[in-house]
């Protein structure tokens, strides 16, 4: 970031935070100052989050030193710091986590009575401070308009409060994109109606704000606002249209971002009367309980000299209890009942504290703090109080307060497997460094990632720093967790994990580890490990991001449903005619510029270039009749390409110009040649250029239009190196280019009677193999010899798409190929950071939702290694599922889904947590193959299969000799193979066939 006239946002390290804030969001936080003082486990959690997200500055300040309780907690801290001032210790390692944050240590007195040094920030953040001091900055800050945050993660209890003061700005509530939606009808009356075309489902809001374009008939709707509101979900009113001319068709109906204002009470006034988001509606209670028992928590301690309650002191929580009660008859709105279960639970562990509850914690409160910077998103209103942080029985002296013993020792000999080492894998890692997982002998942590570190990683994986790209994801994580605790038992891999290479992941390897934990960022591979861990009884932690949004399901064996038990729904395809010549949103417009024009031009011809030339004995089928078996659509496209090849960078400029006559103007002449702009569909008048159908216009080349020329420029280089041809830097410059173009002869639009799809269910045609005439077949082989016979048959270089490379032109060439397009057909164009993001299929991400997430599956983990300890386990309650959006804020937690159930036949169910094993040996026959089913289950067996191989069918008269043949002589069993996996099916009651769960015979 250049802190110069004009603020530049770092692309290439930001790219993805970007695409979830916004430029001008991060531009606000670029220029804002953050104090944030208490740097306990939550705070430098908090510290990171800020860090990274890139603030102007960021001011680290603390009253207390290292103690052995701050190392359960705090990732920056070690033994050598006890005594030190926390801010201090932890400043250099905060320091380098982002060149553009600048971090600075204040040692100014919050106890005093001037307050003035917190004037030049723009939020202020205590952590872990006494209530009293808390209230006493928060005034001094909401009268100074500072935004202010207060946090506090003691035992296994968090909470925060924001204040961000009387009249504060939210730009973007939700950070969602604006919708838009197709209009079909608007009504002329009192109320006007709209109702969206072909009855699409419009996601609006009541109180939204929309406004139009695009309309014909009635034109007083285009560029105008309206409040709406909803009547059912294809339908909204705008209001009275009864002066509005009448409407005709089209338009457009888009919702617009407007600026709402939050009002905040003081911590004083909402002590008494707070206003707290709720996590679990089946805890309603929890959350205003928790917040008493912080009162009186805060108040013992103010009447016992500053000392907080004793660990499991029943005479400690005895007297918080009585506090409690006198504080909830001072509350506005008293409770009826105390929850001393939870008050208690408060006392005995409020001096104690663990690490994934900071790090949930630290996530929500920066985000919160970035809300503040930018305005960006909905702040908290006003406490936030996570209730089911609460491991029901926990290192290292401030974890064992909270654990006790005997769970912190099973913690140490767990051994886990984690896929995926990124950002929340990242996050993880420093998590089981300071649970201290897997740091027993008989422990260990075995974490696998194929993928090596880049720079868009540092912003958000902060487990890698500049000098670690390039190097393995998994191999640097780990020696950065070991740096945190040199006890950890690791084992580093650089495998995907697959069916590649299940011969290392094999049953065996998943049945030694005691727990699997996802951090994958793709369903496919989610869904592979599910089922390995379903395959082998494992207990699966499942987590995931996509901006502010995140979730973690917690797969118990043989009790919940496993993630694959649920899908989402498939997304829709976009129609091939849409793509090819009717787009009407700019991700059409970039999906054919990424697939068609890039991966047409610069992929797939070279390819099938390269594909010929690999031919054995090319030189020698090419002069046998017909190309003696070659592929002849391969041929023809070489000798094309032949034809037209560039020998210089000039001829690629003039390549490159040729392509923009033929795809923005030819193409629209084309279009409006089959389909004039009155053609009709039909005998009522329907109009074929109507919505979502848009007529194109036709573009003429300008060379002083920067993105016509960035098309030629960025196209010519590009298919200079498929073409191995050297372009220099004075090659480039405008006056070369301009000059290059001067003379490029260009060929004359010619009107084309061919068939343009249009219907929508058409998909895209399949290749179709080349249709020439025996003398064309012969002239393009004849081509081909003669140059290869000159040239040799060398290859070309296919560009292979790089998204975070600015310098390579790929961006260039497929953002201004996009715009073109999108003016073309007069759909709205967009910067280039959203054509990567739609090209590149970037998932917007930030630091502080994988920290939040992370937090929370490894207090899900520790529940796991707790339920393997218990006598009897855990009930499904013990467990939840998590789904936040740190951007409303909003947190909902929830019990897992029990596994569902199958029915066979009869009172026969299954999940997908069973397989049953038949143990009858290869000698047997499938006769008593199919009696050991009916014996032991009660079933007819209706098919046997290995894959997708029959191996019995009862309804097959052939089969029927099978019956007496032996198992091993129908499976055909590789050498030393001990079992088959089957697949068989049953009949059920009403005589039909359904599979069952997976059998394994074993031989």
């Amino acid at each position: 970031m250049s802190m110069t006239d004009e603020l530049v946002i770092d692309e290439s390290l930001y790219s993805r935070q970007q695409i979830m804030m916004g430029e001008a969001a991060m531009k606000r936080m670029a220029t804002s100052n953050v104090f944030l003082s208490g740097i306990s486990g939550l705070g430098v959690e908090i510290a990171k989050n800020i860090a990274l997200a890139g603030v102007k500055s960021l001011t680290l300040h603390d009253q207390e030193s290292t103690s052995w309780l701050d190392l359960s907690t705090n990732f920056y801290l070690t033994s050598d710091d006890i005594g030190r001032n926390r801010a201090e210790a932890c400043f250099p390692k905060i320091h380098e986590l982002n060149p553009y944050t600048k971090c600075s240590v204040s040692n100014i007195d919050l106890n005093g009575t001037d307050l003035s040094s917190l004037d030049e920030y723009k939020c202020v953040i205590l952590v872990d401070f006494t209530h009293e001091q808390q209230a006493k900055v928060n005034d001094y800050c909401h009268s100074k308009n500072i935004c202010f945050i207060s946090a506090e993660s003691r035992g296994v209890f968090t909470w925060a409060f924001c204040d961000f003061g009387s009249h504060f700005e939210v730009f973007d509530k939700n950070g969602e994109e604006s919708k838009e939606v197709l209009v079909g009808r608007v009504t002329k009356s009192s109320d006007g109606i709209v109702s969206t075309l072909n009855d699409a489902r419009h996601d609006l809001e009541d109180g939204d704000t929309i406004t139009f374009r695009e309309v014909i008939g009635m034109d007083q709707l285009n560029g105008t606002q309206f409040k709406i509101k909803v009547l059912s979900p294809t339908t909204f009113s705008i209001g009275d249209t009864s002066s509005f001319g009448e409407y005709a068709r089209d338009g457009i109906a888009t919702q617009v971002k407007t600026v709402t204002t939050v009002s905040s009470s003081t911590l004083r006034e909402s002590a008494v009367d707070p206003s707290i988001v709720p996590t679990d509606f089946a805890k309603l209670e929890s959350g205003i309980q928790m917040h008493l028992g912080q009162l009186a928590i805060h108040r013992f301690a103010r009447e016992n000299g500053g000392n907080l309650p004793n660990p499991w002191n029943r005479q400690d929580s005895a007297q918080v209890l009585r506090i409690a009660a006198e504080v909830n008859r001072s509350m506005k709105n008293p409770v009826e009942q105390i929850n001393e279960d939870i008050i208690e639970k408060m006392s005995w562990t409020f001096r104690g504290s663990i690490a994934p509850l900071s790090s949930f914690t630290g996530g929500v409160v920066a985000q919160e703090c970035l809300k503040a910077l930018s305005g960006k998103y909905t702040p908290l209103n006003q406490w936030t109080d996570p209730s089911e942080f609460q491991p029901t029985s926990s290192r290292y002296d401030a974890q064992r307060i909270c654990f006790g013993n005997a769970l912190n020792e099973s913690i140490q000999k767990t051994k886990i497997f984690m896929v995926g080492c990124g950002a929340i894998g990242c996050e993880m890692m420093k998590n089981y460094a300071l649970l201290g997982l897997g740091c027993a002998p008989t422990g260990s942590i075995t974490v696998t990632d194929n993928d090596l570190i880049e720079k868009s990683n540092l912003n958000r994986q902060f487990l890698f720093r500049a000098k670690d790209i390039q190097q393995p994801k998994s191999e640097t994580a780990c020696k950065s967790a070991s740096n945190m605790n040199s006890a950890l038992q690791l084992v580093p891999l650089l495998d995907k994990v697959g069916p590649d290479t299940e011969s290392k992941f094999n049953d065996e390897f998943f049945r030694t580890k005691d727990v699997i934990v996802n951090a994958l960022d793709n369903i496919e591979a989610r869904r592979y490990v599910d089922s390995r861990c379903v395959t082998n009884g494992r207990p699966l932690i499942e987590s995931g991001t996509l901006g502010p949004k995140g979730h973690v399901q917690v797969v118990v064996p043989f009790m919940t449903e496993s993630y694959g038990s649920s899908r989402d729904p498939p997304e829709k395809d976009v129609p091939f005619c849409t793509l090819k010549s009717f787009p009407n949103v700019i991700e059409h417009c970039v999906e054919w510029a990424r697939d068609f024009s890039f991966g047409g031009i610069l992929v797939d011809q070279p390819m099938q270039w390269n594909q010929l030339v690999e031919e054995t004995d090319l030189m020698t089928k090419l002069k046998q009749p017909f190309g003696g078996g070659l592929d002849l659509k391969r041929v023809r496209t070489s000798a094309k390409l032949v034809q037209k090849r560039p020998r210089s960078f000039h001829d690629c400029i003039a390549f490159a110009r040729r392509k923009f006559e033929s795809y923005f103007k030819n193409k629209s002449l084309q279009l409006l040649h089959a389909f004039p702009l009155d053609h009709k569909t039909d005998d009522k008048g329907t109009l074929f250029w109507s919505s979502p159908k848009r007529p194109p216009k036709v573009i003429e080349f300008d060379f002083n239009d920067v993105t016509h020329r960035s098309f030629v420029v960025s196209l010519a280089r590009l298919y200079s190196e498929v073409w191995d041809l050297p372009y220099s830097v004075a090659d480039l410059t405008l006056e070369n280019i301009e000059k290059g173009l001067s003379n490029v002869e260009l060929p004359t639009f010619v009107p084309l009677d061919k068939e343009i799809i249009t219907d929508e269910s058409v998909k895209k045609p399949e290749e179709k193999k080349a249709k020439s005439s025996d003398e064309e077949i012969e002239d393009n082989l004849d081509i081909l010899y003669k140059y290869f016979s000159t040239n040799g048959p060398s290859k070309l270089k296919p560009v292979d798409f790089e998204k975070d490379n600015d310098g390579n032109g790929h961006i260039d060439f497929i953002g201004s190929t996009s715009n073109l397009r999108a003016r073309m057909y007069a759909i709205p164009e967009v910067d280039r950071l959203k054509i990567k993001a739609i090209a590149g299929r970037i998932m917007p991400a930030i630091a502080t939702t994988t920290a939040s997430i992370s937090g929370c599956a490894s207090l899900e983990l520790v529940k796991l290694i707790l339920h393997r300890q218990k006598e009897g386990g855990s009930q499904l309650s013990d467990f939840k599922n998590l789904f936040m959006n740190l951007a409303l804020p909003f947190w909902a937690f929830s019990e897992p889904g029990t596994a569902p159930k199958t029915k066979l036949a009869g009172d026969k169910f299954f999940t997908a947590w069973d397989r049953w094993d038949v143990n009858i040996g290869g000698a047997a026959t499938m006769n008593q193959f199919l009696e050991y089913f009916q014996q032991t289950h009660h079933l007819n067996v209706a098919g046997v299969f290995k894959g997708a191989v029959m191996v019995f069918v009862p309804m097959f008269p052939a089969h029927k000799k099978r019956k007496t043949m032996k198992m091993s002589e129908l499976l055909k069993p590789k050498k030393g193979a001990v079992y088959e996996d089957l697949i068989v099916t049953f009949e059920n009651d009403a005589g039909e066939d359904v599979s069952g769960p997976p059998v394994r015979f074993y031989y």
